[in-house]
Protein backbone atom coordinates (compact mmCIF):
# COMPACT_ATOMS: atom_id res chain seq x y z
CA UNK A 1 0.00 0.00 0.00
CA UNK A 2 2.93 2.37 0.50
CA UNK A 3 3.41 2.78 -3.26
CA UNK A 4 -0.34 3.01 -3.88
CA UNK A 5 -0.65 5.76 -1.27
CA UNK A 6 1.78 7.98 -3.17
CA UNK A 7 -1.05 9.12 -5.46
CA UNK A 8 -3.76 11.46 -4.22
CA UNK A 9 -6.52 9.01 -5.18
CA UNK A 10 -6.83 5.26 -5.56
CA UNK A 11 -7.70 5.48 -9.25
CA UNK A 12 -4.70 7.55 -10.29
CA UNK A 13 -3.48 5.23 -13.05
CA UNK A 14 -3.30 5.14 -16.83
CA UNK A 15 -6.42 6.53 -18.50
CA UNK A 16 -5.71 5.90 -22.18
CA UNK A 17 -9.01 4.73 -23.70
CA UNK A 18 -12.67 5.66 -23.36
CA UNK A 19 -15.35 3.18 -22.37
CA UNK A 20 -15.58 1.40 -25.70
CA UNK A 21 -14.53 -2.04 -26.91
CA UNK A 22 -12.38 -1.24 -29.93
CA UNK A 23 -12.70 -3.63 -32.85
CA UNK A 24 -10.08 -4.02 -35.56
CA UNK A 25 -12.78 -4.48 -38.19
CA UNK A 26 -14.59 -1.23 -37.44
CA UNK A 27 -11.32 0.70 -37.13
CA UNK A 28 -10.40 -0.43 -40.62
CA UNK A 29 -13.92 0.15 -41.96
CA UNK A 30 -14.08 3.72 -40.60
CA UNK A 31 -10.63 4.47 -42.02
CA UNK A 32 -11.72 3.02 -45.35
CA UNK A 33 -14.92 5.08 -45.36
CA UNK A 34 -13.04 8.32 -44.65
CA UNK A 35 -10.41 7.50 -47.29
CA UNK A 36 -13.11 6.84 -49.89
CA UNK A 37 -14.99 9.95 -48.81
CA UNK A 38 -12.15 12.44 -49.20
CA UNK A 39 -8.91 10.67 -50.09
CA UNK A 40 -6.14 12.58 -48.31
CA UNK A 41 -8.34 15.63 -47.96
CA UNK A 42 -10.50 16.89 -45.12
CA UNK A 43 -13.91 15.38 -44.34
CA UNK A 44 -16.61 17.81 -43.24
CA UNK A 45 -18.81 15.51 -41.20
CA UNK A 46 -22.53 15.61 -41.94
CA UNK A 47 -25.47 13.85 -40.34
CA UNK A 48 -25.36 11.42 -43.26
CA UNK A 49 -21.73 10.61 -42.48
CA UNK A 50 -22.62 9.87 -38.87
CA UNK A 51 -25.46 7.61 -39.97
CA UNK A 52 -23.15 5.61 -42.22
CA UNK A 53 -20.45 5.38 -39.56
CA UNK A 54 -23.07 4.29 -37.03
CA UNK A 55 -23.92 1.32 -39.23
CA UNK A 56 -20.24 0.34 -39.27
CA UNK A 57 -20.03 0.23 -35.46
CA UNK A 58 -23.63 -0.97 -34.95
CA UNK A 59 -25.07 2.09 -33.18
CA UNK A 60 -28.86 2.51 -33.19
CA UNK A 61 -29.52 6.09 -32.12
CA UNK A 62 -31.32 9.24 -33.26
CA UNK A 63 -28.05 11.10 -32.61
CA UNK A 64 -25.26 8.65 -33.51
CA UNK A 65 -22.72 11.44 -33.84
CA UNK A 66 -22.69 12.01 -30.09
CA UNK A 67 -21.63 8.47 -29.27
CA UNK A 68 -19.19 8.33 -32.18
CA UNK A 69 -17.49 11.54 -31.09
CA UNK A 70 -17.30 10.50 -27.44
CA UNK A 71 -15.96 7.01 -28.06
CA UNK A 72 -15.23 5.57 -31.52
CA UNK A 73 -13.81 8.59 -33.33
CA UNK A 74 -12.14 9.76 -30.13
CA UNK A 75 -10.27 6.44 -29.82
CA UNK A 76 -9.06 6.85 -33.41
CA UNK A 77 -7.84 10.36 -32.57
CA UNK A 78 -6.44 9.82 -29.08
CA UNK A 79 -4.63 7.60 -28.41
CA UNK A 80 -4.32 5.75 -31.76
CA UNK A 81 -3.62 8.82 -33.92
CA UNK A 82 -5.38 7.35 -36.95
CA UNK A 83 -7.23 10.62 -37.59
CA UNK A 84 -6.99 14.22 -36.43
CA UNK A 85 -9.40 17.04 -35.77
CA UNK A 86 -8.62 19.99 -38.01
CA UNK A 87 -10.22 22.70 -35.82
CA UNK A 88 -8.84 22.17 -32.33
CA UNK A 89 -11.28 20.10 -30.25
CA UNK A 90 -14.17 20.50 -32.69
CA UNK A 91 -15.33 17.47 -34.70
CA UNK A 92 -16.80 19.30 -37.71
CA UNK A 93 -13.74 18.66 -39.90
CA UNK A 94 -11.45 15.63 -39.59
CA UNK A 95 -8.66 14.09 -41.64
CA UNK A 96 -6.94 10.71 -41.70
CA UNK A 97 -3.31 10.67 -40.63
CA UNK A 98 -0.69 8.78 -42.65
CA UNK A 99 -1.17 5.80 -40.33
CA UNK A 100 -4.92 6.07 -40.85
CA UNK A 101 -4.38 5.82 -44.61
CA UNK A 102 -2.07 2.86 -44.05
CA UNK A 103 -4.86 1.13 -42.11
CA UNK A 104 -7.43 1.86 -44.82
CA UNK A 105 -5.24 0.24 -47.47
CA UNK A 106 -3.37 -2.43 -45.54
CA UNK A 107 -3.50 -6.17 -46.16
CA UNK A 108 -2.46 -6.61 -42.50
CA UNK A 109 -4.38 -4.19 -40.24
CA UNK A 110 -3.02 -5.71 -37.00
CA UNK A 111 0.52 -4.75 -38.01
CA UNK A 112 -0.55 -1.14 -38.63
CA UNK A 113 -2.24 -0.94 -35.24
CA UNK A 114 0.79 -2.58 -33.62
CA UNK A 115 2.91 0.35 -34.81
CA UNK A 116 0.33 2.82 -33.49
CA UNK A 117 0.29 1.12 -30.09
CA UNK A 118 4.08 0.94 -29.88
CA UNK A 119 4.33 4.71 -30.50
CA UNK A 120 1.73 5.60 -27.86
CA UNK A 121 2.77 7.38 -24.65
CA UNK A 122 0.81 8.35 -21.54
CA UNK A 123 0.33 11.14 -20.57
CA UNK A 124 1.92 13.36 -23.18
CA UNK A 125 0.56 15.03 -26.28
CA UNK A 126 -0.51 14.20 -28.93
CA UNK A 127 -1.64 10.85 -27.46
CA UNK A 128 -3.41 12.43 -24.48
CA UNK A 129 -5.53 15.61 -24.40
CA UNK A 130 -4.07 18.71 -22.67
CA UNK A 131 -6.31 18.35 -19.61
CA UNK A 132 -5.12 14.81 -18.96
CA UNK A 133 -1.51 15.81 -19.55
CA UNK A 134 -1.89 18.41 -16.77
CA UNK A 135 -3.73 16.02 -14.45
CA UNK A 136 -1.13 13.26 -14.89
CA UNK A 137 1.92 15.50 -15.22
CA UNK A 138 4.21 12.95 -13.49
CA UNK A 139 3.39 10.22 -16.06
CA UNK A 140 5.43 9.75 -19.24
CA UNK A 141 5.42 6.08 -20.29
CA UNK A 142 5.28 4.04 -23.53
CA UNK A 143 2.32 2.04 -22.22
CA UNK A 144 2.25 -0.74 -24.82
CA UNK A 145 5.98 -1.39 -24.65
CA UNK A 146 5.90 -1.42 -20.85
CA UNK A 147 2.98 -3.84 -20.84
CA UNK A 148 4.90 -6.10 -23.22
CA UNK A 149 7.96 -6.03 -20.94
CA UNK A 150 5.87 -6.94 -17.91
CA UNK A 151 4.06 -9.75 -19.71
CA UNK A 152 7.43 -11.26 -20.63
CA UNK A 153 8.57 -10.95 -17.02
CA UNK A 154 5.36 -12.17 -15.35
CA UNK A 155 4.87 -15.62 -16.94
CA UNK A 156 3.38 -14.15 -20.11
CA UNK A 157 0.23 -12.65 -18.58
CA UNK A 158 -1.26 -10.07 -16.23
CA UNK A 159 -4.81 -10.02 -14.95
CA UNK A 160 -7.21 -7.16 -14.45
CA UNK A 161 -6.40 -6.69 -10.75
CA UNK A 162 -2.65 -6.64 -11.39
CA UNK A 163 -3.14 -4.07 -14.12
CA UNK A 164 -5.35 -1.89 -11.90
CA UNK A 165 -3.10 -2.03 -8.84
CA UNK A 166 0.39 -2.03 -10.33
CA UNK A 167 0.82 -1.78 -14.10
CA UNK A 168 -1.33 1.31 -14.63
CA UNK A 169 0.47 3.05 -11.74
CA UNK A 170 3.80 3.10 -13.59
CA UNK A 171 4.80 6.71 -14.17
CA UNK A 172 8.21 6.28 -15.82
CA UNK A 173 10.20 3.48 -17.43
CA UNK A 174 12.29 3.19 -14.26
CA UNK A 175 9.29 1.89 -12.29
CA UNK A 176 8.90 -1.29 -14.38
CA UNK A 177 11.03 -3.41 -11.98
CA UNK A 178 8.89 -2.22 -9.05
CA UNK A 179 5.70 -3.29 -10.84
CA UNK A 180 7.13 -6.71 -11.73
CA UNK A 181 8.21 -7.27 -8.12
CA UNK A 182 4.82 -6.10 -6.83
CA UNK A 183 2.94 -8.44 -9.17
CA UNK A 184 5.08 -11.35 -7.99
CA UNK A 185 4.37 -10.51 -4.34
CA UNK A 186 0.65 -10.03 -5.06
CA UNK A 187 0.41 -13.51 -6.57
CA UNK A 188 1.69 -14.93 -3.28
CA UNK A 189 -1.12 -13.32 -1.24
CA UNK A 190 -4.11 -15.26 0.03
CA UNK A 191 -7.58 -14.45 -1.27
CA UNK A 192 -8.40 -12.71 2.02
CA UNK A 193 -5.29 -10.53 1.75
CA UNK A 194 -6.10 -9.62 -1.86
CA UNK A 195 -9.70 -8.74 -0.94
CA UNK A 196 -8.45 -6.52 1.88
CA UNK A 197 -6.14 -4.67 -0.51
CA UNK A 198 -8.97 -4.09 -2.96
CA UNK A 199 -11.25 -2.72 -0.24
CA UNK A 200 -8.60 -0.21 0.81
CA UNK A 201 -8.17 1.01 -2.75
CA UNK A 202 -11.90 1.19 -3.37
CA UNK A 203 -12.47 3.20 -0.19
CA UNK A 204 -10.06 5.86 -1.44
CA UNK A 205 -12.15 6.57 -4.54
CA UNK A 206 -14.87 9.26 -4.75
CA UNK A 207 -17.87 6.99 -5.32
CA UNK A 208 -19.14 3.73 -6.79
CA UNK A 209 -19.38 5.10 -10.33
CA UNK A 210 -15.79 6.31 -10.27
CA UNK A 211 -14.67 2.90 -9.02
CA UNK A 212 -16.69 1.13 -11.74
CA UNK A 213 -15.22 3.35 -14.45
CA UNK A 214 -11.70 2.70 -13.17
CA UNK A 215 -12.30 -1.04 -13.16
CA UNK A 216 -13.72 -0.98 -16.68
CA UNK A 217 -10.75 0.96 -18.04
CA UNK A 218 -8.44 -2.02 -17.44
CA UNK A 219 -10.49 -4.35 -19.66
CA UNK A 220 -10.92 -1.70 -22.35
CA UNK A 221 -7.15 -1.22 -22.30
CA UNK A 222 -6.70 -5.00 -22.67
CA UNK A 223 -9.01 -4.92 -25.70
CA UNK A 224 -7.07 -1.99 -27.16
CA UNK A 225 -3.71 -3.72 -26.71
CA UNK A 226 -5.05 -6.94 -28.22
CA UNK A 227 -5.62 -5.16 -31.55
CA UNK A 228 -1.90 -5.42 -32.32
CA UNK A 229 0.16 -8.50 -33.07
CA UNK A 230 1.85 -9.06 -29.69
CA UNK A 231 -1.01 -9.61 -27.25
CA UNK A 232 -4.38 -11.34 -26.85
CA UNK A 233 -7.13 -10.52 -24.37
CA UNK A 234 -8.67 -13.59 -22.74
CA UNK A 235 -11.61 -12.49 -20.56
CA UNK A 236 -9.97 -10.61 -17.66
CA UNK A 237 -6.37 -11.41 -18.60
CA UNK A 238 -3.92 -9.97 -21.12
CA UNK A 239 -1.44 -12.47 -22.54
CA UNK A 240 1.46 -12.41 -24.93
CA UNK A 241 0.29 -14.12 -28.10
CA UNK A 242 2.97 -16.77 -27.56
CA UNK A 243 1.62 -17.44 -24.05
CA UNK A 244 -1.95 -17.66 -25.38
CA UNK A 245 -0.82 -20.29 -27.89
CA UNK A 246 1.18 -22.17 -25.27
CA UNK A 247 -1.86 -22.45 -23.01
CA UNK A 248 -4.04 -23.77 -25.79
CA UNK A 249 -1.40 -26.10 -27.14
CA UNK A 250 -1.09 -27.65 -23.68
CA UNK A 251 -2.83 -30.86 -22.69
CA UNK A 252 -5.96 -30.97 -20.58
CA UNK A 253 -5.92 -33.86 -18.07
CA UNK A 254 -8.89 -36.20 -18.07
CA UNK A 255 -9.73 -35.32 -14.43
CA UNK A 256 -10.39 -31.66 -15.35
CA UNK A 257 -7.39 -30.18 -13.59
CA UNK A 258 -5.51 -27.23 -15.08
CA UNK A 259 -3.79 -27.83 -18.39
CA UNK A 260 -0.05 -28.38 -18.42
CA UNK A 261 2.58 -28.09 -21.11
CA UNK A 262 4.62 -30.96 -22.48
CA UNK A 263 3.73 -34.45 -23.66
CA UNK A 264 0.20 -35.63 -22.72
CA UNK A 265 -0.08 -37.89 -19.70
CA UNK A 266 -1.68 -41.29 -20.21
CA UNK A 267 -5.47 -41.02 -20.38
CA UNK A 268 -5.51 -37.31 -21.18
CA UNK A 269 -7.63 -35.71 -23.89
CA UNK A 270 -6.06 -34.25 -27.08
CA UNK A 271 -4.46 -30.78 -27.02
CA UNK A 272 -6.76 -27.77 -27.10
CA UNK A 273 -4.93 -26.40 -30.14
CA UNK A 274 -2.73 -28.27 -32.58
CA UNK A 275 -0.25 -25.90 -34.15
CA UNK A 276 0.38 -26.72 -37.83
CA UNK A 277 3.40 -28.67 -39.06
CA UNK A 278 3.26 -28.76 -42.86
CA UNK A 279 5.45 -31.04 -44.97
CA UNK A 280 8.47 -29.79 -46.89
CA UNK A 281 7.21 -28.67 -50.30
CA UNK A 282 9.72 -26.54 -52.18
CA UNK A 283 7.16 -25.11 -54.58
CA UNK A 284 5.34 -23.26 -51.78
CA UNK A 285 8.37 -21.53 -50.26
CA UNK A 286 7.58 -18.35 -52.18
CA UNK A 287 4.14 -16.69 -52.23
CA UNK A 288 2.22 -17.68 -55.39
CA UNK A 289 1.93 -13.98 -56.34
CA UNK A 290 2.25 -10.64 -54.60
CA UNK A 291 -0.43 -10.52 -51.87
CA UNK A 292 -3.31 -8.08 -52.14
CA UNK A 293 -5.37 -6.29 -49.55
CA UNK A 294 -7.79 -8.30 -47.45
CA UNK A 295 -11.27 -7.30 -46.33
CA UNK A 296 -10.22 -6.50 -42.77
CA UNK A 297 -11.96 -9.46 -41.17
CA UNK A 298 -10.86 -9.99 -37.58
CA UNK A 299 -10.50 -13.74 -38.03
CA UNK A 300 -7.76 -13.63 -40.67
CA UNK A 301 -5.81 -11.08 -38.65
CA UNK A 302 -6.20 -13.16 -35.50
CA UNK A 303 -4.94 -16.35 -37.16
CA UNK A 304 -2.04 -14.41 -38.70
CA UNK A 305 -1.16 -13.03 -35.26
CA UNK A 306 -1.09 -16.52 -33.77
CA UNK A 307 1.07 -17.88 -36.58
CA UNK A 308 3.49 -14.95 -36.39
CA UNK A 309 3.87 -15.53 -32.66
CA UNK A 310 5.27 -18.95 -33.57
CA UNK A 311 7.77 -17.53 -36.06
CA UNK A 312 5.78 -17.81 -39.31
CA UNK A 313 6.01 -15.20 -42.06
CA UNK A 314 2.44 -14.50 -43.23
CA UNK A 315 0.90 -12.94 -46.33
CA UNK A 316 -2.81 -12.31 -46.96
CA UNK A 317 -4.83 -13.64 -49.90
CA UNK A 318 -8.34 -12.91 -48.65
CA UNK A 319 -10.72 -12.24 -51.55
CA UNK A 320 -8.01 -13.02 -54.09
CA UNK A 321 -9.88 -15.06 -56.63
CA UNK A 322 -8.51 -18.26 -58.02
CA UNK A 323 -6.32 -19.32 -55.08
CA UNK A 324 -8.69 -20.93 -52.57
CA UNK A 325 -7.00 -19.85 -49.32
CA UNK A 326 -6.77 -16.79 -47.09
CA UNK A 327 -3.20 -16.93 -45.78
CA UNK A 328 0.19 -18.12 -47.02
CA UNK A 329 2.74 -18.76 -44.28
CA UNK A 330 6.39 -19.77 -44.27
CA UNK A 331 8.85 -20.71 -41.54
CA UNK A 332 12.36 -21.70 -42.66
CA UNK A 333 11.97 -24.53 -45.21
CA UNK A 334 8.27 -25.16 -44.65
CA UNK A 335 5.24 -23.36 -46.02
CA UNK A 336 1.50 -23.77 -45.78
CA UNK A 337 -1.79 -22.41 -47.07
CA UNK A 338 -4.54 -21.56 -44.58
CA UNK A 339 -8.25 -21.10 -45.20
CA UNK A 340 -9.99 -19.25 -42.35
CA UNK A 341 -13.63 -19.77 -41.37
CA UNK A 342 -15.12 -17.77 -38.52
CA UNK A 343 -18.25 -16.89 -36.59
CA UNK A 344 -19.32 -14.37 -33.96
CA UNK A 345 -20.66 -17.34 -31.97
CA UNK A 346 -20.30 -21.10 -32.33
CA UNK A 347 -19.46 -22.28 -35.83
CA UNK A 348 -21.89 -24.74 -37.31
CA UNK A 349 -21.17 -26.33 -40.68
CA UNK A 350 -18.45 -24.64 -42.73
CA UNK A 351 -18.61 -24.48 -46.49
CA UNK A 352 -15.73 -24.60 -48.94
CA UNK A 353 -16.11 -23.10 -52.37
CA UNK A 354 -15.16 -25.25 -55.32
CA UNK A 355 -11.91 -23.26 -55.59
CA UNK A 356 -11.12 -23.80 -51.89
CA UNK A 357 -11.92 -27.49 -52.11
CA UNK A 358 -9.73 -27.94 -55.19
CA UNK A 359 -6.88 -26.13 -53.39
CA UNK A 360 -7.36 -28.34 -50.33
CA UNK A 361 -7.16 -31.49 -52.46
CA UNK A 362 -4.25 -30.22 -54.53
CA UNK A 363 -2.04 -29.17 -51.61
CA UNK A 364 -2.94 -31.96 -49.19
CA UNK A 365 -0.89 -31.79 -45.99
CA UNK A 366 0.23 -28.25 -46.87
CA UNK A 367 -3.37 -27.00 -46.66
CA UNK A 368 -4.92 -26.12 -43.29
CA UNK A 369 -8.41 -25.13 -42.17
CA UNK A 370 -8.42 -22.56 -39.33
CA UNK A 371 -11.73 -22.35 -37.45
CA UNK A 372 -12.28 -19.27 -35.27
CA UNK A 373 -15.30 -19.10 -32.97
CA UNK A 374 -16.44 -16.04 -30.97
CA UNK A 375 -14.02 -13.99 -33.04
CA UNK A 376 -15.13 -10.58 -31.75
CA UNK A 377 -15.34 -11.59 -28.10
CA UNK A 378 -12.82 -11.49 -25.26
CA UNK A 379 -12.52 -15.29 -25.50
CA UNK A 380 -11.89 -16.30 -29.12
CA UNK A 381 -11.43 -20.01 -29.84
CA UNK A 382 -9.13 -21.34 -32.54
CA UNK A 383 -8.80 -24.83 -34.01
CA UNK A 384 -6.52 -25.76 -36.90
CA UNK A 385 -7.00 -28.87 -39.06
CA UNK A 386 -4.43 -30.20 -41.53
CA UNK A 387 -5.49 -31.63 -44.91
CA UNK A 388 -9.26 -31.23 -44.31
CA UNK A 389 -10.20 -32.63 -47.74
CA UNK A 390 -8.67 -36.00 -46.85
CA UNK A 391 -9.33 -36.16 -43.10
CA UNK A 392 -12.89 -34.85 -42.84
CA UNK A 393 -16.14 -36.13 -44.31
CA UNK A 394 -17.23 -33.60 -46.93
CA UNK A 395 -20.73 -33.40 -48.37
CA UNK A 396 -21.08 -32.02 -51.88
CA UNK A 397 -24.13 -29.77 -52.30
CA UNK A 398 -25.98 -28.76 -55.41
CA UNK A 399 -24.45 -25.28 -55.34
CA UNK A 400 -21.04 -26.96 -55.68
CA UNK A 401 -19.87 -26.14 -52.18
CA UNK A 402 -18.29 -28.66 -49.84
CA UNK A 403 -19.73 -28.79 -46.32
CA UNK A 404 -17.98 -30.12 -43.21
CA UNK A 405 -20.49 -30.48 -40.37
CA UNK A 406 -19.64 -29.35 -36.83
CA UNK A 407 -19.63 -32.87 -35.41
CA UNK A 408 -17.14 -33.88 -38.08
CA UNK A 409 -14.55 -31.13 -37.53
CA UNK A 410 -14.95 -31.39 -33.76
CA UNK A 411 -13.96 -35.06 -34.06
CA UNK A 412 -10.44 -34.05 -35.04
CA UNK A 413 -10.03 -31.15 -32.60
CA UNK A 414 -11.33 -32.48 -29.30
Amino acid sequence: MKRLDEADRGDRGWFIITRVHVSLSWLESIAGYLANRAGRGIVELTYGDYQRLARIVDIDSDDPGRQLRRHHLLAMDKPLRLLRRVEGNRWRRIQLTERGHDLANSDDPSAVVEDALAAMRFAVEPWSPPQRVREYSEFDVPVYEIARQLLATCDGYIDRDEFDLFVSRIRTDEEVPWAAEAIGAYRELTKREKDSLHRKVRNRMPGAKQYSNWRDIGLHTFSLFSLGTSMVRQDTRLLLTTAWVQERAAYRPADGRAASAGPPPRGSSPPLLRMPTPPEVEGLLEPPTAPVGNDGADAESFVAKVLRSQGWQVAFYTNRRGYGFDLWARRKDRAMLVEVKSSLGDLDAVSLTSTEYRAARQHGDSYFLALVEHVASASPKLRIIQNPAAKLAVQKQSATSYVIYRAEWLRLTR
